[in-house]
């Protein structure tokens, strides 16, 4: 009879353990598909985002690009410590725009899923902050 308690007694614990790994492995993975289906969502142009680029030495905003765009790493240098990012607009039902560019070490992102406060739905701009070219966008 203990041999068979024991076995019993086991065997619930190892279907509790499967429960509570189960339940946890739930939880992590809600925040992975929550993410998952956003970034998915960003690069079906789905997702209306503005994006700042911030030189870390000097507090200065350089450029920032806003509208529907998916966001693609295109080269990583380990030399120079800079990565070239590529910003694939969509400009029209069937038209897109890429741009490059380049991190340097000193360069930081951020992307904020914003809203698009214009009546356009191909609505998109690249604002430089520092003297270099003029704005663009459609």
């Amino acid at each position: 009879m203990k041999s068979k308690t024991k076995k019993i007694l086991i065997s619930l614990i190892m279907v509790f353990c499967i429960f509570i790994g189960g339940a946890v492995l739930t939880a992590c993975s809600q925040a992975d598909t929550t993410r998952h289906n956003i970034q998915k969502d960003a690069d079906q142009f789905k997702v209306y985002r503005k994006m700042t680029f911030v030189n870390l030495y000097t507090n200065e905003l350089l450029y920032s690009a806003e509208g529907y765009f998916s966001v693609q790493t295109t080269y990583s240098n380990d030399y120079q410590g800079q990565q070239e990012i590529a910003l694939v607009f969509k400009v029209g039902e069937n038209e897109y725009k890429m741009d490059y560019f380049c991190i340097a070490e000193n360069v930081t992102y951020v992307i904020e899923q914003t809203k698009n406060t214009t009546t356009n739905p191909y609505h998109w701009k690249i604002v430089w902050y520092i003297a270099t070219p003029e704005n663009v966008g459609g």
